[in-house]
């Protein structure tokens, strides 16, 4: 059984299976997730009042986030059904992928064969193909901006045996198949790609029983290669005289990648034709099962209202006199009593009462025939007693058949009774289900949420768990803005032991907070801290911040913590003593960091120089971008515009012609660019003449290509600039 660690305990896994799950059932759930707890919801079944289908979808995900905490999400694609006409799948894909950010989850994106099925265009694309490719970049987009565990698996399109399910695609072909005549919408040569669902269960168990954080594409390949042809002779052995028609080119397959059996040792053994007699039997049984039409004419009968009763049982028996009057003549037909039959039959359909009436009726068409036809008068009637035999049977018949309509009525009455009684106690439980998450997320909220809380000081521990400092921070603006609730706090990094340069502040004081600070203009500050590094401006000194923390670095400052304003009830004890908390967290955090730079700064950087390599560069420009989305900070990007001098030349010569805090980066292996940090546009003519003055001509960037260059980067990773 799968369990996930928590604390001391363990716990079950909980997995949310979602999208296309026609082919999901009890056995492919144990099969995939043994001991787990599995929610299957499919696209379609989340729409419970007719709403759209983005409302639907709004609600299973307020589900997903209020109700359960989901370990691993299982997303099918409606492309595993090919040929499919199901429209939205990138949409809901994105909802899925946004739910999941800001958790430790594990998702894999199943999807089928990329563009195998219509037609395609000179360039061998289609419409199902590049949406298909979309949501591939989509996948890897979420994975490299937000650090989700996903994986995509691209198998064959999906069938399954199952005897609870139906097909979506060999289903219909049956059905077309039993008229005579089928269209094949491929050509006979278009590779068939099948993949008995069963079979991917036990796959989709291997990869997770193995799972690592590494984002990637597999592919399962196609082991029996059958052709849409081979599957029309296989239905015209199922049918006989069947006439099958190709509608399509033929599509030319790729081989993929045997990843999947190297690393899980799971191969194909399930064959569509083989399997395509034992589905054809099941679905033959079905379809003998299935309800009769004079079995639901009956049954919409008997739902009808007490007016529309009422007025077909007058009909009726207008009818049935008629009937005992015409065939009254007739030796043969005479036989049958028409009157009795009306009277079981509408005692059968619509109950007691109406089977008594009925009686009554045939009983006044029986009077009136003995008055007219044979001359009886009342008294003859009356007195004979073997002349109440066949009233006394209309009654006796209306009876019995209506009391047995009635019980099995009362019956299913009280089964839908009891079915909806066990339902409403399900919506009971499931609202206290939902209440009780609800108040453990609040109790923890407002646990964690306590200033003075060790939740809380444990989840700034793992916030600040990162090893760029440009991260750190952002994040620790982020928190100590949160925490002390105070939209004043800069943080400044001391470069060249004589400056101290602006990294990140509250967005609030970002656009006039001072960029560049000198040491001796905060000589009182860095002398009188203490042993603690805390230093509070209890004289109010104007130009000084009222809290500032020192951290320090082989003895020297390196990053200075300021919080510029604080109110009146924020100059106690109390704030002081947090302040120096988070503050140390902050420090512990960075000299990490700091660390992990000095070990790696020859592998970050071009050998000999301070230019920093493909991937490296990426992630401080990465850094940078979110401190500016965050108004945190500002920076300029500027491409150096290639000239006389190799770039080698200026890779070696570059680092004299920016400042410590500012980064060069190369990409592409001749491609040079700079990042000024704490830079903002009208600073560009400053920075071009500074930079012409080392025969230095560069272009700024801006955002649109920036996002650009990170995607370029993420796919490329240290590409030609790593072997510079």
């Amino acid at each position: 059984m799968a369990k996930a660690k928590f604390g001391e305990g363990e716990r079950t896994v909980e997995v949310l299976v979602v999208g296309n799950t026609v082919y999901v059932d009890d056995d492919f759930c144990a099969k995939a997730f043994p001991g787990d707890h599995v929610q299957v919801v499919a696209a379609n079944e989340a729409r419970r009042d007719g709403s759209s289908l983005h409302a639907s979808w709004k609600e299973l995900l307020q589900h997903l986030d209020q109700a359960y905490e989901f370990d691993r999400v299982v997303y099918l694609s409606t492309y595993l059904t090919p040929h499919t006409e199901a429209v939205g799948d990138i949409e809901l894909l994105r909802s899925v992928f946004r739910a999941c950010m800001g958790r430790q989850i594990q998702l894999l994106f199943v999807t089928g064969p990329m563009g195998a099925d219509g037609a395609v265009d000179a360039a061998g694309q289609n419409g199902k193909g590049i949406i298909a490719r979309a949501a591939n970049d989509l996948c890897r987009y979420y994975a490299v901006r937000d650090g989700i565990q996903a994986k995509i698996l691209r198998v064959p399109y999906l069938y399954t045996a199952s005897p609870t399910l139906e097909d979506p695609i060999l289903t219909p072909l049956f059905e077309a198949c039993s008229q005579g005549s089928a269209v094949m919408r491929a050509g006979a040569d278009s590779p068939l790609g099948a993949l008995c669902a069963e079979e991917l269960a036990v796959l989709v168990r291997r990869i997770f029983d193995s799972w690592d954080a590494t984002f990637e594409e597999l592919e399962v390949p196609d082991s029996f290669a059958h052709t849409v042809g081979d599957l029309g002779e296989a239905l015209k052995g199922l049918f006989p005289g069947l006439d099958i028609t190709y509608d399509g080119d033929a599509v030319v397959s790729i081989a993929p990648s045997d990843t999947v059996r190297t690393r899980y040792g799971w191969f194909q053994r399930y064959d569509v034709l083989r399997d395509l007699s034992t589905i054809h039997a099941r679905w033959e049984q079905t379809l003998a099962g299935k309800r009769h039409p004079l079995r639901a004419a009956i049954d919409r009968m008997r739902g009808r209202t007490l007016p529309i009763k009422c007025l077909e049982t007058a009909l009726a028996w207008v009818l049935f006199e008629g009937l005992e009057l015409v065939f009254s003549q007739s030796a043969q037909l005479n036989v049958l009593d028409y009157r009795l039959l009306y009277v079981v039959l509408i005692g059968t359909l619509y109950g007691l009462d109406f089977g008594l009436v009925a009686a009554l009726l045939a009983s006044i068409g029986l009077a009136a025939s003995y008055f007219t036809q044979y001359g009886y008068t009342f008294q003859g009637l009356f007195y004979e007693p073997s002349n109440w035999l066949p009233f006394i049977a209309y009654f006796v018949a209306g009876a019995v058949c209506g009391y047995v309509q009635l019980r099995n009525s009362e019956v299913i009455r009280a089964e839908r009774d009891q079915n909806e009684l066990v339902r409403n106690r399900n919506t009971f439980l499931t609202q206290l289900y939902h209440d009780a998450i609800e108040d453990k997320r609040a109790y923890r909220r407002q646990i964690v949420g306590r200033h003075d809380s060790f939740g809380k000081i444990f989840a700034v521990t793992q916030e600040l768990d990162v090893l760029n400092p440009r991260d750190i921070y952002r994040k620790c603006c982020e928190l100590l803005g949160e925490i002390l609730e105070n939209d004043s706090v800069a943080i400044y990094h001391v470069s060249g032991g004589a400056f101290a340069r602006l990294v990140a502040a509250s967005p609030a004081i970002a656009e006039d907070a001072a960029r560049s600070l000198t040491l001796e203009q905060l000589a009182s500050l860095l002398g009188d801290g203490g042993r603690s590094n805390l230093w509070v401006n209890r004289e109010l000194t104007p130009g000084l911040p009222m809290f500032g923390y020192t951290i320090e670095r082989d003895g020297a400052p390196a990053v200075l913590i300021f919080v510029r304003s604080a109110a009146e009830n924020q100059m106690t004890l109390y704030y002081q003593n947090l302040f120096r908390i988070l503050c140390g967290l902050v420090e512990s955090a960075l000299g990490r960091a700091f660390d992990y730079e000095a070990v790696a700064q020859d592998k970050r950087r071009v050998d000999g120089t301070c230019v920093l390599k493909q991937a490296a560069f990426g992630q401080e420009l990465a850094a940078e971008q979110a401190l500016a989305d965050s108004k945190m900070g500002s920076f300029l990007l500027l491409r150096v515009v290639p000239g006389m001098e190799p770039v080698g030349e200026l890779v070696g010569a570059i680092g004299s012609a920016i400042r410590e805090s500012d980064a060069a980066g190369l990409v592409d292996g001749n491609v040079l660019y700079l990042l000024m940090r704490q830079a903002k546009a009208c600073d560009l003519p400053i920075i071009r003449e500074r930079l012409s003055a080392k025969h230095i001509a560069v272009e700024p960037v801006d955002g649109e290509d920036i996002v650009a260059l990170l995607q370029h980067i993420s796919y490329t990773g240290d590409g030609e600039g790593g072997a510079a």
